[in-house]
Order: structure tokens, then C-alpha cells, then sequence
């Protein structure tokens, strides 16, 4: 059966180590996808404002699956089509849980990366993540002084812990498994991802490729880590990148060849879909 969908991860499947250079290969894949009538969706832990600048630089993506899924938005109108956000009252139990615990982390609500002073000023001794990407992602985040005007007034779709001392961290879950309704996920030592219950990437695909009229067996998708999982169970032609961890690995059908910073997504998809140019 045929291709009609590719979603692709960004960090450390899409995006070399750096988090921020995109192989040719994989853009000029995409692009050759899109010209065939695939629609091209990315999936990713980062919401909107984080990954725009990635998003410009496919420049053929038709539909986001942001933060972890608890978003899905149509890039043509740039509307969110689908939600499961955190409740506003669970909103104000994790804000507090995260500030009592002297822990680094964004909100992400409204397609935007809200943050505290502390948090900014801390933000770059995140650890497990090259400082040139560092420095970056803290340019696109939004600096406010009151984060609970945000959980009261945003619409929330993931807190992001990005840093928090790993003494404490099981702390954090036992507190945070006390309020129901919510999932957790982390890509490095000391992350946490908090989002609501439904949120994830499988879901958000499942849901966006039904209401596309694409079965199950018609997409393909790339991921490496942990918070891709679902979306590679569900889809019917699924690869982890190499470089990927285990878990990602045992959840996908396939295993690219090469890895995030040799193109290994553009790799696939060349090899899979040339036949259907000719």
C-alpha cells in the first residue's frame, strides 16, 4: 500500500546533535514527498514558537503535532484542529510542585514557551543538551514575570522541566502522582514532560490521519526516544533513527541505516518513495 503520510520527530531524529542543523537530504525528501501529494506532518515534544524556525526551514509541512501531541494545528490556517490540555486546576498543582522544587522549566501554552526569570537566568546549565542549542531555544522562549497569569489565562499544553536536581526528581513524580489526568515522559537526565491524559504523539497522529481519511498501514513515521513511542506503534511503516534509544527502537517496525546527522529520515524516504516518480 502506498504512502500518504510521513510525520517525522524533530530533536534527534529530523535535527542533528546540535538540535538545530537539518541535513539536506531530509529537507529535499520532504519536499519530494509533498510534490507526490504525501501530506508531511511534524511531530514533535516542542510546541510552536520553539520549533517555527525548523517548521520554515521544511517549508512543506502541512499539519504540527505539537507538544507531545496535545495539540494538532493545520500549518496552512495555523488553527489548533485538536487539543488535550492540561486542566487550569492541575496547571496551578505542577506550577507549584516545580517552583518549590527550584526546578528549570517552560509552560507551553498558546503555541508559545512561557518562562520565569529564574528558569531564563538557569536555563543555559541545562545539562545533556549542546550550549550552541541552548542558546538558542532560550531566544525563542517568552520571558513574563507571572507564570500563574499564564495557567489562569493560556490554554496549557505541556509543562517542559528542562533541569532539575536529579535528588529531587523522584520527589517531583510522587507529587505530581497525586493529581490525575496527566503523563509523563523525559528525553535526558533530569527532563520531565508533563502533559494531559491523551496527549501524545500517537493519538494526535491517529486522530489528524483519520480525519484525513489515511489508514494506519498509509503512514510513515521516524522517532528516536521515548515520547515517540506511540507514534511508532501506530504507524503501519515506522522507523527509528539508529542513533535512537531502545525504546524507540523495540516500538518501530524498522531501523534506519544512517543516523540524524547523516539524513537518515531523507534516506528512507528517498529509497521508498523514488519508485513512485518514475
Amino acid at each position: 500500500m502506498s504512502i500518504k503520510l510521513i510525520a517525522f520527530d524533530v530533536d534527534g531524529t529530523f535535527v542533528g546533535d546540535d538540535h538545530l542543523t537539518i541535513n539536506e537530504k531530509n529537507i529535499e525528501a520532504m519536499k519530494m514527498a509533498h510534490e507526490q501529494g504525501i501530506k508531511v506532518v511534524m511531530s514533535t515534544g516542542r510546541t510552536q514558537s520553539i520549533s517555527q524556525k525548523e517548521i520554515d526551514d521544511v517549508g512543506c509541512a502541512d499539519y504540527m503535532v505539537l507538544s507531545n501531541g496535545a495539540i494538532v494545528v493545520d500549518k496552512t490556517t495555523n488553527e489548533v484542529i485538536k487539543s488535550s490540555y492540561i486542566s487550569k486546576e492541575a496547571g496551578k498543582k505542577i506550577l507549584k510542585i516545580l517552583v518549590e522544587h527550584n526546578a528549570v522549566f517552560q509552560i507551553y501554552a498558546g503555541q508559545e514557551a512561557y518562562v520565569n526569570k529564574y528558569s531564563y537566568d538557569n536555563f543555559l546549565n541545562t545539562e545533556g543538551l549542546p550550549e550552541v542549542f541552548l542558546v538558542e531555544y532560550r531566544k525563542r522562549m517568552k520571558l513574563t514575570k507571572d507564570l500563574q497569569e499564564v495557567v489562569d489565562n493560556v490554554p496549557i499544553e505541556k509543562f517542559n522541566v528542562d533541569y532539575v536536581d536529579t535528588k529531587v526528581v523522584q520527589e517531583i513524580m510522587d507529587a505530581l502522582s497525586k493529581i490525575p489526568n496527566l503523563v509523563y515522559t523525559a528525553g535526558f537526565v533530569g527532563n520531565i514532560e508533563i502533559t494531559g491524559t491523551g496527549a501524545d504523539k500517537g493519538n494526535g497522529l491517529a486522530w489528524l490521519s483519520d480525519k484525513l481519511g489515511i489508514k494506519a498501514e498509509e503512514v510513515m513515521a521516524f522517532g528516536d526516544s521515548g515520547n515517540d513511542v506511540t507514534m511508532l506503534k501506530w504507524a503501519g511503516e515506522s522507523y527509528a533513527l539508529v542513533n535512537g534509544n531502545e525504546k524507540a527502537k523495540s516500538a518501530a517496525k524498522h531501523i534506519t541505516k544512517s543516523d540524524n546527522n547523516a539524513g537518515g529520515v531523507g534516506e528512507i524516504i528517498f529509497e521508498n518513495l523514488t519508485k513512485n516518480v518514475k
